[in-house]
């Protein structure tokens, strides 16, 4: 990863890394200065906004209310300066860059690998930072700065963040191959799921709110075989058995191409749903990340085209 600028002044980078570090002595470290340089930058950050940026509790330095107010503040503009850099450097040729991306658990697998291999080849000089996390999570991560764009379903965005492109997602029945419900020949909806043994995923995960959503009995009245937050757990349990999960094509595309997992579109109304993409509002996007983007957007939708190729709602039986 590219070493940041030193745009921000002395006295925020100390603030920063303290933040970071929750500790004057380990960002004192991390800063190549002595501790007494570290604080009294602190201390005249404070005294210049007027209120205290951090209690200091016996284990260390936390954020007072003021100072996580600040701290958003100090990395925003430090991701703003080094994207203008990215830009200006952009120009001369795509030769350098970095993309700095958020996206869920499940698209960090498929989706996300697909797309920095193809940049890879035609841009081998760009570097990446992907972090994972729930929706909610990465939404948070863009509206602090932390990320430049995320990857993930459809949720209210928090303020300061907008949705800028947007990909229809279907919700599907993950069997076996020989499982009944992947030869049955007729839409299928939830509720015919409901008598065989079920691995879903946790209660928090978004792919099991929808599901929850679409038929309240899974919630009252189905016992799940297993719960987990594994969606790699999830496609392995119900590929040796008789169980039957919920997942988006984006995330079983390459077991169903193999022959190991079947996928059945629900035909459910609650079914149909959206994968986005999210980034800061008035963000202006750098070369480095609409070349990948543009590389992200042709995965999606093959997978999409594929799938929705289909004749059948099973999958089991497609070949390329």
């Amino acid at each position: 990863m590219p070493a940041p600028s030193q745009a921000i002044s002395q006295a925020f980078r100390c603030f920063d890394e303290v933040a970071r570090r929750g500790s004057v002595r380990k960002a004192a470290e991390s800063l190549h200065l002595t501790p007494a340089a570290v604080n009294q930058q602190v201390l005249n950050l404070e005294a210049q906004v007027g209120v205290p940026l951090f209690d200091r509790v016996p284990r260390g330095m936390q954020l007072t209310v003021a100072g996580e107010i600040l701290v958003a503040a100090v990395r925003r503009s430090q991701r703003d300066y080094d994207n203008a850099l990215s830009q200006v450097e952009d120009l001369r040729a795509l030769r350098r860059g970095h993309v700095n991306l958020g996206v869920s658990h499940a698209s960090a697998e498929y989706v996300v690998p697909e797309a920095i291999e193809t940049v890879m080849a035609s841009h081998p000089g760009l570097s990446y930072s992907v972090r994972t996390g729930t929706g909610e999570t990465l939404l948070r991560w863009v509206a602090n700065g932390e990320v430049d764009v995320a990857y993930c379903l459809r949720r209210p965005p928090p303020p300061g963040v907008e949705e800028v492109r947007a990909w229809p997602q279907r919700l599907g029945a993950v069997t076996a191959p020989d499982h009944p419900l992947a030869r049955g020949g007729r839409p299928l909806r939830l509720r015919d799921c409901l008598d065989h043994p079920l691995v879903l995923m946790t209660p928090d995960m978004e792919l099991r709110v929808m599901a929850d959503r679409i038929d309240a009995r899974l919630q009252r009245q189905a016992r799940p075989l297993v719960e987990t937050g594994s969606v790699p757990l999830l496609r392995r349990l119900v590929a040796r058995g008789e169980a039957v999960g919920f997942l988006v094509p984006d995330t079983v595309v390459q077991d169903v191409d193999a022959g190991r997992l079947a996928w059945t579109a629900l035909e459910d109304a609650g079914a149909r749903l959206h994968s986005c993409l999210y980034q800061r509002a008035g963000y202006t996007t750098a070369v480095a990340m609409g070349t990948f983007l543009e590389a992200l957007e042709a995965a999606v939708e093959r997978i999409r085209a594929r799938f929705d190729r289909q004749q059948h709602p099973s999958l089991g039986d497609f070949a390329t």
